[in-house]
């Protein structure tokens, strides 16, 4: 380690062997190592009875911080005060504290909790960054089972923790709006970070489509705010005015699949309707340079990195109103590419659209994630 500065990024999720989630997480910390001089190190945040190990992805020490966190809604004061404990220790054991400069944590509950406990009576520079998802727990409540002011007193302590870190970071303008819809919510400062691409992983390959047919992708979970069934019934109407040489190629597991499936069965699409096996992150290149078109009709959906990594294959994207990447799509591309949320006629429309254009949608270099960490790192590190 020497006398570099350390860098030390706490997060709910990062890739392994065994599991994509938290694919970002480990482009932007490869990226960070890449572009600075910092001592990076990782450490992921899990369940006290989870039975996950420490280890290592591509090149990079994972270390897992087992924290206490259910019941945490009986008595959230004397939880996070235990874990900030177990946090302090956690750092003294591993020597985070030696050379400690920056805390980057991902997600608020718990990151914020624990960046803060870190820091006190510290010289350290503390980051927050929202993906979506936290924000739309703070909306919703944590935990649907709980009473209105349990929900409301979780909230109100985690907009405290928020408002003590340095730096909140949003993935789009869209979080950042949501989070301000909290009176209490008053953050020293803020950026928008929007995910970028690695564009190693993700780029145009010529030749990999083998068929005439007009192919649609999306890669998403199958939960109701994704709404692939909007694009089932989109392609739908497609089939039943003619156009019989399209296909969607739907990749994802969750809750709403098989109902997804008994719709297809239903109406009889099993022809142009096809449901994939998930894979693993590095081959869905080769997935989206067989598209002629991406769709994913989530209607919460803070800045999908399908989104991005379908693009890098310069093939056109179509999202819905009002979410994160309709702040990526320049003004006259906005009627193309972005279709009313939960209207299956609206995107039957942008589908229809592109199919008679069978276009390259050139990517935008701005968002290729060294670009994006640079900018940040410029400004911020």
């Amino acid at each position: 380690m020497g006398n570099k500065k350390q860098y030390i990024v706490i997060t709910p999720f990062f890739p392994s062997d065994n599991s994509h989630v938290g694919s970002y997480i480990y482009d932007q910390v490869k990226t960070i190592i890449d572009l600075t001089n910092y001592d990076v190190k990782v450490i992921k945040v899990a369940s006290i009875f989870s039975f996950e190990k420490d280890y290592f992805f591509k090149g990079i020490e994972v270390k897992i911080f087992k924290m206490l966190d259910f019941p945490f809604f009986i008595f959230p004061g004397i939880f996070n005060w235990v874990n900030s404990m177990m946090i302090k220790k956690f750092f003294n054991r591993n020597k985070y504290f030696e050379n400690l400069s920056i805390i980057h944590a991902h997600v608020s509950y718990p990151s914020a909790y624990l960046a803060n406990a870190i820091k006190y009576n510290r010289k350290v520079k503390t980051i927050i960054q929202h993906h979506g998802i936290d924000v739309l727990q703070l909306l919703n409540g944590r935990f649907s089972f709980l009473t209105k002011l349990q929900n409301d007193f979780i909230r109100k302590r985690t907009l405290n923790q928020l408002n003590m870190i340095d730096l909140n970071v949003s993935v789009s303008n869209r979080v950042k709006n949501e989070l301000h819809t909290f009176d209490n919510y008053k953050p020293k400062k803020e950026y928008i970070l929007y995910n970028g691409v690695d564009r190693f992983k993700f780029y145009p390959i010529s030749g990999l489509k083998k068929t005439d047919k007009f192919q649609i992708g999306c890669v998403a979970n199958f939960w109701k705010i994704k709404d692939q069934i909007s694009l089932i019934k989109a392609v739908e109407i497609m089939i039943a005015d003619g156009f019989k040489d399209v296909r969607l190629r739907l990749i994802g597991e969750g809750v709403e699949l098989e109902k997804c499936k008994k719709y297809v069965l239903y109406k009889k699409l099993e022809k142009y309707i096809f449901f994939e096996k998930e894979m693993k992150h590095e081959n869905l290149n080769n997935f989206y340079n067989e598209l002629d078109l991406f769709v994913l009709p989530s209607y919460y959906e803070a800045l999908g990195c399908v989104y991005l990594e379908a693009w890098a294959a310069n093939i056109p994207v179509i999202s819905v109103e009002g979410q994160g990447f309709s702040e990526l799509v320049s003004e006259n591309e906005m009627e193309n590419l972005i279709a009313k949320k939960q209207s299956p006629e609206s995107l039957k429309d942008r589908i229809f659209e592109e199919y008679k254009k069978r276009r390259i949608y050139v990517f935008n270099e701005k968002y290729d994630i060294r670009n994006t960490i640079s900018e940040f790192v410029k400004l911020y590190l």
